[in-house]
């Protein structure tokens, strides 16, 4: 099976390439999707060490960096993919754990690992989860693995309105009866200073407000 993997990034410079020659070593396609960095002088690093690579002219958000890169992963033939975040939380034997799922038939594959965040995350972690009714627990894990049925779903129809790779996408993916598994995964701390997606309290509480609204919409 070819195998994507795409590594959606934003201002993760310089620590990105460390993580992405650890990704060479077991894969050999990969796809750097840059959502409008301020720096692009990167790019050209990039380039220089062989890695493809889309770069969007301004920030348009996660879900869509990673939208953008199923559609070149289609556009290219690719039976699969795996994202991958670029700040050095994710590992290479994470994504490994991921790929045989896919070979098996797995629509989504997730990695999990339950020792990340703070008991009051969590906590409410554990009630949206409740409330859209998810067997999957680590539902905030970037570190995925799509069909190309699943690609294809995913770049259209209710899906467009999504900001972020969690809950709301797998909640949807539930509702059109996707084959989901949940998988055990390494995950260490990410190089970063902050979260990309969540870097204030205030981006929490706005990611939950609609989360919750996108939800309870949708429930039968």
């Amino acid at each position: 099976m070819r195998i994507l993997v795409i590594v959606p990034i934003y201002n993760e410079w310089p620590h990105l390439l460390p993580v992405l020659k650890g990704l060479r070593q077991h894969f050999s396609h990969i796809l750097v999707v840059d959502d409008g960095s301020e720096d692009k002088s990167f790019l050209s690093h990039l380039k220089h060490e062989g890695f493809e690579y889309l770069s969007f002219p301004f920030n348009l958000g996660h879900w869509n960096a990673v939208q953008a890169g199923f559609r070149f992963a289609l556009k290219k033939g690719y039976e699969a993919a795996i994202t991958f975040d670029g700040d050095g939380q994710h590992l290479p034997e994470g994504a490994l754990k991921i790929a045989p799922y896919l070979n098996e038939g797995y629509d989504l594959v997730v990695g999990n690992d339950n020792g990340r965040g703070t008991l009051a995350k969590k906590l409410c972690w554990r009630a949206l989860n409740w409330l859209a009714g998810l067997e999957i627990q680590d539902f905030t894990s970037g570190l995925r693995g799509y069909s190309q049925s699943t690609m294809r779903a995913f770049i259209g129809g209710p899906f467009l309105n999504l900001h972020y790779q969690d809950l709301g996408v797998l909640f949807m993916a539930q509702k059109i009866g996707l084959k989901m598994v949940e998988v055990p995964t390494p995950m260490a701390e990410r190089a970063g200073e902050k979260s990309r997606v969540f870097p204030t309290l205030t981006s929490v509480i706005s990611y939950m407000c609609i989360t919750l609204i996108f939800i309870l919409a949708r429930r039968p």
